[in-house]
């Protein structure tokens, strides 16, 4: 990201950008920064073009690549969740194409994921600049959090940060509305525990999470309390189910990883924030290998009754619950 950054504050270009990662906010931020210092505002819309999987046809896609500028030095052409990288015609049309595209023209594609092995990924990475998306740390989401809240007039101690990122979610869009809630309707300058917990709307994962130290601590009575809250508020008990069995799985092989890997380690193999595998570590020792199998193949169990019609869904889970919390 560091070269991307720079590109943008000295504003000299490559010809070609490939972003991708799962980290939706980000993508959009780089879009936008992207767009504003590329495209002059006068001529912004003579010269840009943007295609998404629907708009897509790469002879479009080239017809805009080859148009000449209007009274500026770039023309833009974006390419946003085109799925590109299926596209195996489609591609190889393209990355016969890039070596010609006029200087002028600043190609960027923003893809979810992309296929490292095809041939396109390396003609990008000599022609332009390839940048993975990669979810913030634990630590660095806890100072953007910060950082966020103070440019908005707000102040938030490090105690309560962490606790807003662990019960919010790891979804950066999610958090920002999140977080501007609070802004909108707190007077106060300090953020509190209180506060969070008064205004924001806690995650399904993070109540999932809670639930899982219910299973593990034996507390039936608060395992079921917060299972009922979770079916009040209109969640559906199949999505509770798979949720569980995902926490499960997670706790398990967070278990064998932790033999011989750190947990920044183990985080960037299953593509999990710090805190998610610290977390689950922490359950882990409520669990044994065996009854976490057996727990994760129960789920999958009530999956198949649930789909096809051999007993109540919101009972089914609910007994799952009690066989394990006693």
């Amino acid at each position: 990201m560091d070269k991307l950054d720079m590109d943008i504050k000295i504003k000299r270009f490559s010809n070609i950008y490939l972003i991708f990662g799962t980290e939706n906010y980000l993508k959009e931020k780089y879009e936008k920064i992207l767009t504003s210092a590329i495209l002059d505002d006068n001529f912004s819309m003579m010269n840009f073009a943007k295609f998404d999987e629907k708009s897509f046809d790469i002879s479009k896609v080239i017809e805009a690549c080859d148009t000449l500028t209007f009274m500026s030095n770039y023309r833009l052409v974006i390419l946003k969740d085109c799925n590109i990288f299926n596209k195996k015609q489609d591609i190889e049309i393209l990355d016969k194409y890039l070596e010609n595209m006029p200087k002028t023209t600043i190609l960027v594609i923003l893809e979810e994921k992309i296929d490292k092995r095809q041939k396109i990924f390396n003609t990008i990475s000599s022609l332009g600049y390839v940048c993975e998306l990669e979810p913030l740390t634990e630590d660095k989401m806890l100072i953007w959090i910060k950082e966020y809240f103070n440019k908005n007039g707000k102040n938030i101690n490090q105690k309560t940060a962490l606790y807003f990122l662990r019960n919010i979610s790891s979804d950066m869009e999610f958090i920002i509305n999140e977080a501007n809630k609070i802004i909108a309707y707190q007077d106060e300058r300090d953020i509190t525990i209180d506060s969070i917990d008064n205004i924001c709307t806690k995650s399904v994962e993070s109540k999932i999470f809670n639930l899982i130290d219910f299973i593990g601590q034996k507390n039936t009575k608060e395992a079921l309390k917060l299972y009922r809250s979770l079916i009040n508020n209109k969640t559906s008990p199949f999505l509770i189910l798979n949720m569980i069995a995902r926490q499960l799985k997670i706790i398990l092989q967070v278990k064998y990883l932790a033999k011989e890997n750190s947990i920044n380690q183990i985080a960037k193999e299953l593509g999990l924030r710090e805190f998610i595998v610290r977390g689950a570590l922490a359950q882990s020792k409520n669990f044994r290998n065996n009854i976490l199998l057996e727990a994760i193949n129960e789920c999958l169990n009530i999956d198949i009754k649930i789909k096809t019609g051999q007993g109540e869904d919101i009972l089914l889970v609910e007994l799952f619950i009690i066989k394990y919390t006693t």
